[in-house]
């Protein structure tokens, strides 16, 4: 057996990150010393300054002598002979040891991260930082893995059935949240299918927020909507108050560029990390894309500019990158097809168009009824993250007097906030920001970093809003992160 416990994969040595880098490099090939100096200069790991190449040629004949690299003399045509470098058997096992290494590891630092962002925070029961709760805190210190075992996360363990008790489970998924790992359709049903009052979804809530300290550095952000245009609308969705059928909205009105303009440095003035031009399809992309660029003009910031609106393909989006627009918000919906009158596939090709381009796709799961079985959640969730979402989380469905959905139950708090956390600990680091709407304290408890500030027209409501919906400002969200545990920006 080759004897690795004293070698730095073991563990023992964690800082030493070029080691491991070197034998990825040359896992490829041999390489002479000054390639292997050169291409640890392109890593991350020398992001500041490169490597003095002194230290490189010190390091590669100290791991030499340790048997995991072999070297030889090549001789060119014309020149000195140069030292080329190569794994051995037992440079090759190294570096499988570094893989495993780094996953245990990788677990304690997030627990680790999630301990010192809570300094001076007395831990509530049960929180997944505390000593004993870790990704490996259910488990006895006998038992807890080693270096060469299977780590969690490992595809043979996460699946080895539904024996897995569900606090190990939601372990396993955060530990592979946090290694950007997908999930499949039965790991999204098995936590949709907890009882939103239980222990387990609470368990699940407080490894969301976890998540969520880490990914966004536990920062809340705010997203603005502005509805630049409402008229009756002849597709007739049954959850949107612009139905032509329903009735509620008789007379078209357009807000003018100038007053998209103040809603929008109004909204960035106050902190919004997101403007969003929300439009119906009638408004025209040519028209919108025209507005866009006036509002980046007239708006100064760092704030990305969304737009939500209807169907397009690959040469709109260049076009509203061209605009200065770099967010999309569109989604596959809950019923479409049966509670509206779009084609499944035509939304699809949209999201594919924003997935192959350089904007951003924002992508909630909405609008989310009581109704709503966990397999049809789980489809839209699923959706979103193969269309690489940066923005997911959940919508409510609000049931406007009026419409088809009007005398329906509302869907509860609780139940949406476990979807939010399912959307946070299945989105990991790939889908770093996580929305609620409308703005619930317990989904910021469970792990939603966005909450929705809008005015102008709403198809959630009858009238159009001159102000606020809801009242609901820019301050009040940021008050709500404050009593939440976020920080936000000044």
């Amino acid at each position: 057996m080759i004897e690795l416990d004293n070698c730095p994969c073991s563990g023992a040595s964690l800082p030493r990150f070029v080691q491991p880098v070197i034998l990825a490099m040359l896992a490829e090939g041999p390489l002479h010393g000054y390639l292997v100096a050169q291409r640890l200069a392109e890593t991350p790991l020398f992001r500041k300054q490169p490597p003095d190449a002194t230290g490189v040629y010190r390091v590669l004949k100290t791991m030499e002598q340790s048997g995991v690299l072999r070297s030889d003399w090549e001789q060119e045509n014309s020149g000195p002979a140069r030292k080329r470098y190569g794994l051995t058997g037992k440079g090759r096992q190294c570096l499988g040891q570094w893989s495993r290494t780094l996953t245990a590891h990788q677990a304690f630092i997030a627990d680790l991260l999630v301990f010192l962002q809570n300094a001076g925070t007395p831990p509530s029961r049960g929180c997944s930082c505390s000593p004993d709760n870790g990704p490996f805190g259910n488990l006895p210190p006998a038992t807890r893995p080693r270096a060469g075992d299977a780590q969690p996360g490992d595809p043979a363990q996460l699946f080895s059935g539904a024996a897995m008790d569900t606090h190990t489970f939601i372990d396993e998924l955060k530990v592979r949240a946090l290694r950007g790992a997908p999930v499949s359709r039965e790991d999204v049903l098995r936590l949709l299918a907890l009882p939103p009052d239980s222990e387990e979804a609470a368990y699940l809530g407080r490894a969301a927020r976890d998540l969520a300290r880490i990914v966004v550095g536990n920062e809340g952000r705010v997203w603005s909507a502005i509805g630049i245009d409402c008229r009756p609308c002849s597709m007739n969705c049954e959850f949107c108050a612009f139905g032509e059928k329903w009735g509620l909205i008789t007379e078209p009105h357009e807000w003018s560029d100038a007053e998209v303009i103040d809603a929008a440095r109004a909204f960035v003035g106050a902190g919004a990390s997101w403007v969003t031009l929300r439009t119906t399809e009638f408004y025209g992309l040519d028209r919108l894309c025209a507005l866009a660029k006036k509002v980046r003009a007239a708006v100064p910031g760092t704030y990305g500019l969304v737009v939500n609106t209807g169907e397009f393909g690959p040469s709109e989006a260049r076009a509203m990158l061209a605009a200065g627009i770099n967010v999309v918000y569109h989604s596959l919906r809950l019923g479409e097809g049966c509670t509206t009158c779009f084609r499944p596939e035509d939304r699809k090709a949209t999201l594919g168009a924003v997935r192959d381009s350089d904007l951003k796709l924002a992508h909630l799961v909405e609008p989310v009824g009581p109704e709503h079985s966990d397999e049809e959640l789980a489809d839209v969730l699923m959706e979103a993250l193969a269309n690489r979402a940066a923005l997911c989380g959940a919508m409510a469905r609000i049931n406007v007097e009026g419409t088809p959905f009007g005398a329906r139950e509302p869907l509860p708090d609780l139940r949406l906030a476990q979807i939010v956390a399912i959307t946070r600990l299945c989105g990991g680091v790939n889908t770093p920001d996580i929305c609620v709407h409308p703005p619930v304290p317990q989904a910021l408890e469970w792990g939603a970093n966005v909450v929705v500030v809008e005015t102008g027209a709403v198809p959630r409501d009858t009238g159009e809003c001159s102000g606020e919906w809801r009242r609901f400002t820019v301050a009040d969200a940021r008050a709500m992160f404050r009593e939440a545990g976020y920080a936000v920006r000044d």
